[in-house]
């Protein structure tokens, strides 16, 4: 029986397929993508779908931790369409301060800023749905100003990571620690809002996660961290002669990836069969652990957890398929392919399916950074209040109607 490997935030795409799809090797077509979505609000609650509210990914269920102090992020600007946001994850860090990634606040697909707001337990109390089965006190705050890293490059993904100052401190929900030791090799928990699905078949970005349920609940898995960004990207450009390093100081970033159990999707693990000493002394063979996953859109600014305390912030994915390249050509979505999926709507191989890279701002190496955003000696740059906020409350108003219809 295949273990149920599980990405937090994806869909049914497709089977795999019994053919490997052949890639142009663009620079564009390789580089890693960031793990936000911008959608319609109506969008956000599909129907059906059989969704297993029992399921150990579950926050909170199973025997599965919690973590009440992660919610989601609600984030609207001028360059989205009137109806649209953009949803991410956070985590408090303090009762008025989010941890998240950069590119959900400072994007310009986003554009200026006209609104935030921070949902616990989950993204769909937002729009006036239970939060169940995720557990926690409920509460919606308004995101009042932003800071991030002074290094933040949209273009290079370098140095990803934001704080949010709710101009409310949230009562009651829990805060978290910063990971201060050398997380390289340790196992973590991942944790994420939006949408479950299966690494074998990948997220559908383009046509709004068909076959999967985007329904803002919290969930976790577990990964190990494998590499540090530099120390790969650096090897990988000098024997391939593609350029795909992320921006950043050395070891600001860390990777891990997404194993389906097979040796063939251990993307770390083939390193060791790469004729370059380089890459192969970066070889980490591991198959997969219980309760494996990944990330994609909706998880950006997810927290990492090691011994309790945030080790990484969720920042971007790319497809394992880049050690495919053949001087013309990477491959995917074949059962002998590394990266087991194909998106067909964007010609990517880069779909939050097995066999693919995630990407981890490296939280310990930031935090002298984060401690003097705790310490307020951080200057934060004023967001315009939500011209929306009476419509959330009413929504909120709403979820208490719905919990009394039910009982």
């Amino acid at each position: 029986m295949t273990k149920p490997y599980l990405p937090l935030f994806a869909a049914v795409l497709m089977s795999s397929a019994s053919w490997a799809s052949a890639i142009p090797a663009t620079t564009s077509a390789l580089k890693p993508i960031p793990t936000m979505v911008v959608s319609k609000e109506s969008d956000m609650l599909k129907p059906g779908g059989g969704l297993n509210l029992s399921s150990p990914y579950l926050a909170g269920v199973g025997g599965t931790p919690g973590y009440e102090g992660v919610g989601t992020l609600m984030i609207k600007g001028d360059a989205l369409k009137p109806g649209y946001a953009t949803y991410c994850t956070g985590s408090l860090i303090s009762p008025t301060l989010v941890v998240t990634a950069a590119h959900c606040v400072a994007n310009p697909e986003v554009g200026t800023l006209k609104s935030i707001q921070f949902a616990v337990p989950n993204g769909r109390i937002l729009h006036g749905v239970s939060p169940a089965p995720n557990p926690g006190p409920l509460d919606i705050a308004v995101g009042g100003a932003i800071t991030t890293l002074p290094g933040w490059d949209i273009k290079t993904l370098g140095e990803d990571l934001a704080v949010v100052k709710l101009d409310a401190p949230m009562k009651g929900v829990p805060t978290y620690d910063l990971f201060r030791g050398d997380p390289m090799g340790r196992q973590f928990s991942v944790v994420g809002t939006g949408t479950s699905g299966w690494g074998a078949v990948g997220a559908d970005s383009e046509t709004g996660y068909l076959g999967g349920i985007w329904d803002l609940r919290k969930r976790v898995g577990e990964n190990t961290f494998d590499e540090y960004a530099s120390d790969f990207y650096d090897a990988f450009l000098n024997y391939y002669g593609i350029d795909l390093r992320i921006g950043g100081p050395d070891k600001g970033v860390l990777l891990y990836d997404f194993d389906s159990g097979l040796a063939q999707n251990d993307v770390f693990g083939l390193l060791c069969d790469i004729p370059d000493p380089a890459l192969a002394s970066l070889c980490v063979k591991q198959t997969g652990i219980a309760h494996e996953a990944g990330t994609a859109p909706g998880d950006s600014g997810g927290p990492l957890f090691v011994d309790g305390k945030i080790a990484g912030i969720t920042s971007w994915g790319q497809t394992g398929a880049i050690l495919s390249f053949d001087g013309q050509y990477i491959y995917c979505g074949g059962p002998k392919d590394i990266d087991v999926s194909f998106d067909v709507d964007s010609g990517s191989c880069t779909d939050s399916s097995f066999g693919e890279i995630n990407g981890v701002t490296n939280i310990s190496y930031y935090a002298d950074y984060l401690d003097s955003v705790l310490a307020g000696k951080i200057a934060f740059q004023r967001v315009p209040e939500p011209a929306s906020i009476a419509l959330v409350l009413a929504g909120l108003a709403g979820f208490g109607a719905f919990r009394r219809k039910r009982k």
